[in-house]
């Protein structure tokens, strides 16, 4: 790991804590470096493994994707608009070179689904498919989502993670869908959200 991205990669850590802290004991307590992006960051060294991309500006867009999603202020909707701005300040200070900069601010601008038509670049593909291949891994975090943070019953909990699922595998590259196809298929024909959990 190169020392930008051991900087991000502890700058995401203490804002992910600073927000568990802010939000302890509340529906809204989530510690989103260990519950996700590290997750990410994985498969993003998985999926860039040999392909001719920038790996770096990989590393640090996975590192941070969500950053909006570590302030209490900011709308969990916009996260990827307001993410964008906010990784774009921080590399600014750390004076990572603009051309680099503007590739992870698109990555993180364009990883959400109402931006897909945007994305121009294999960069911008691997997190998406980093992104949504961690979600398939870690449906208690969605439930606790649904039910918990935006007080869902566990038939609109299962319909939430259904749809949200949904969209990432349209989404996903059709050459990775074999990774997680027996999985999508059971949550879609899933009844009860007991079976999925």
């Amino acid at each position: 790991m190169n020392q930008i991205v051991s900087v991000i990669k502890q700058e995401i850590i203490k804002r992910s804590n600073a927000f568990e802290e802010q939000t302890k004991g509340t529906k809204d307590e989530y510690n989103l470096y260990e519950k996700h992006v590290k997750y990410v960051y994985r498969y993003v060294l998985k999926l860039s493994k040999d392909k001719n991309v920038d790996r770096e500006v990989l590393e640090i867009s996975a590192l941070l994707h969500d950053i909006a999603m570590t302030d209490i202020n900011l709308k969990r909707e916009n996260h990827n608009v307001d993410g964008a701005i906010i990784a774009n300040q921080l590399l600014q200070e750390l004076e990572y070179p603009d051309d680099k900069r503007e590739l992870v601010r698109l990555c993180i601008l364009n990883h959400s689904n109402k931006r897909k038509d945007f994305r121009t670049t294999e960069e911008e593909q691997i997190l998406v498919d980093a992104d949504g291949l961690s979600h398939f891994d870690d449906i208690a975090s969605l439930y606790s989502l649904a039910h918990d943070v935006m007080n869902l019953s566990d038939k609109e909990s299962l319909k939430f993670i259904q749809n949200k699922l949904t969209k990432d595998y349209n989404e996903i590259s059709a050459n990775l869908k074999y990774l997680i196809n027996d999985k999508y298929q059971n949550i879609m024909n899933a009844k009860d959200i007991e079976e999925i959990l």
